[in-house]
């Protein structure tokens, strides 16, 4: 259901923003329903409904179960309109700001709600690298605790920042928990593999 080339920044629903508000906010803007996607565990797959916001792109609910989250993202064939949608819908609606997560990030002291931020920061990243949030991951990457590595990990790869690949070697070379170092090995063929694409 992708329609646009480039994607806007994901949109992180806040915990209690119900369903419904998000519908209604997409008819209010006459955004017409494109359909949507049943989630598929067996496949990996996530429940997602997509609209068409009328200037030749999309957006896009997505109930993300890995991370946890509930996000929107829109999809458009020119980069800027898909932020500057973005944005609109960032003012409207209840998501979480970047200097939100990270004030509930650093709020964090336990490794389960540790963890559950440090996704939340990763899905809802900025396109461009931040250093308020690597300074961040680069200190989950050595936490004592496995689920705040593992999250770290998959915060790096919700990103997509080129800086992360150094961190995600590093991890799949010296990570004790093998779990952890082979699905950073992983995310580092992945990072090059898209690199080599021009993405």
């Amino acid at each position: 259901m992708s329609v646009g080339r480039f994607s806007s920044r994901n949109l992180v629903v806040k915990e209690d923003a119900e369903p419904e508000e998000v519908r209604a906010f997409a008819d209010r803007n006459g955004w017409d329903f494109v359909g949507q996607v049943e989630r598929d565990p067996e496949k990996g797959t996530f429940y997602e409904v997509a609209w068409d916001a009328g200037d030749g792109g999309s957006i896009h609910y997505v109930v993300d179960e890995f991370a946890d989250v509930v996000y929107l993202v829109v999809r458009n064939s020119d980069r800027i309109a898909a932020e500057e949608r973005a944005d609109r819908i960032a003012d409207q609606l209840p998501v979480w700001r970047l200097d939100d997560m990270l004030e509930e990030f650093d709020a964090s002291v336990y490794p389960a709600g540790w963890a559950k931020a440090l996704m939340r920061l990763g899905v809802g990243s900025p396109l461009v690298e931040n250093a308020d949030v690597v300074t961040r991951v680069r200190e989950s990457v050595q936490h004592k605790d496995a689920r705040v590595r593992r999250a770290a990990l998959w915060a790096m790869v919700y990103a997509e920042w080129p800086v992360y690949r150094t961190l995600l070697a590093q991890m799949a070379e010296s990570d004790e928990d093998p779990r952890i170092a082979a699905e950073a090995a992983q995310a580092v063929t992945r990072f090059d593999a898209a690199e080599g694409t021009g993405r």
